[in-house]
């Protein structure tokens, strides 16, 4: 409890018949305050609650901060990574605004700055100014490596993507190559774009004598995307749909049925027991942008891919996370041995688009 406060008076004693000189100097005397009549005293109930309301609001300044720093962390890693990609490149010298000299280039305007422990310290406003900074240089980034990409190969005859720009059950594509034998383990790679709608649906699907699901990636309606091998499933922990071009990777191994899912360049996801010991099964028909029921057939509309792929490719092995970071960082043409993209390799059905490269 508080203290009583003191009220000071000021008092001039008077004594009579006398002719005593205090000078300057008066004299004083204290009475105390009751607390309940203290103005500067709060009533129990309101200084409780105000006590309370404080806690709350430094409880859930701490947890902003807490995640601003994994996000900080997380985004800056990532542009370590990029950035030194790109300085290392002969193909992409100026990726992230870095020069091949070790110098600095001015594009990001004074917002291109490396992030450092003591920088995890500073206030909330601060640090939502350093999150602002780091998504802008990954924008860049990301930017720079594809202008990059078509600036050196423009006239590449795998540098073209195809466009489904509604559900149907007519627009696919067919790969002409088949599986001439069994294989015991995969890569698929490719890029996508999101088309509007819920779903992705299904951009590739590999159907097989006596199995029509042997092999199929697909999002149907709000469900998450789904790998399926023999007709079992493991769900992807992939984030495609917020209109942007993402590299999409799953690799497989009839070895314990491992399976590992990566989304531009990180690994997102892995499982054991997908279908293990189940080698991929020859003679059948790839098909992208439906789901095949059938061998090569019987497309369900609802199923369907809508949005744009590009750089399809398929190894018979499983890629290392280093290759598949070099794929989706453009900084390597690794071509599958299963599906290699060209325009000569997949047959257009339907009237879909295809466009020279994505910009």
């Amino acid at each position: 409890l508080a203290a009583p406060s003191r009220v000071c008076h000021f008092k001039m004693p008077i004594l009579s018949g006398s002719n005593y000189d205090y000078g300057a100097h008066a004299r004083f005397f204290c009475t105390p305050i009751p607390v309940d009549a203290d103005p500067a005293c709060f009533p129990p109930g309101e200084a409780k609650a105000t006590i309370l309301h404080l806690r709350e609001s430094l409880v859930q300044q701490k947890e902003t901060i807490l995640d601003q720093r994994e996000t900080i962390r997380e985004l800056t890693a990532k542009l370590t990574l990029c950035e030194g990609l790109g300085q290392n490149s002969p193909h992409y010298p100026s990726v992230g605004g870095h020069r091949s000299d070790g110098g600095h280039s001015s594009n990001h305007q004074g917002t291109d700055k490396h992030v450092t422990p003591e920088d995890l310290t500073s206030s909330p406003e601060q640090m939502e100014r350093m999150l602002q900074a780091l998504k802008e240089r990954l924008e860049n980034l990301q930017v720079s490596s594809m202008r990059k990409l078509f600036q050196f190969s423009p006239k590449s005859p795998d540098a073209f993507q195809i466009s489904f720009p509604m559900r149907t059950n007519y627009m696919y594509g067919r790969v002409k190559k088949t599986l001439l034998q069994e294989i015991f383990a995969l890569t698929l790679c490719l890029w996508i774009k999101a088309g509007v709608g819920p779903g992705l649906g299904t951009p590739f699907s590999y159907s097989a004598p006596g199995q029509a699901n042997e092999l199929v990636l697909i999002e149907w309606g709000n469900n998450p995307m789904e790998l399926l091998i023999d007709d079992k499933s493991v769900t992807l922990p992939l984030s495609l749909g917020d209109g942007n071009r993402h590299h999409v990777c799953v690799t497989w191994s009839t070895r314990d049925g491992q399976w590992e899912a990566y989304q531009d360049g990180v690994q997102r996801g892995s499982g054991i027991n997908l279908s293990p010991w189940h080698p991929i099964k020859p003679g059948g028909v790839f098909i992208l942008g439906q789901e095949q029921d059938t061998l090569g057939g019987r497309f369900d509309a609802t199923q369907s891919f809508v949005g744009e792929m590009s750089d399809v490719h398929m190894w018979s092995h499983v890629l290392t996370a280093s290759d598949i970071y070099s794929l989706a960082s453009c900084d390597s043409h690794l071509r599958g041995d299963v599906i290699a993209w060209s325009k000569t390799e997949v047959e257009l059905h339907g009237g879909w688009h295809q466009l020279n490269a994505f910009l």
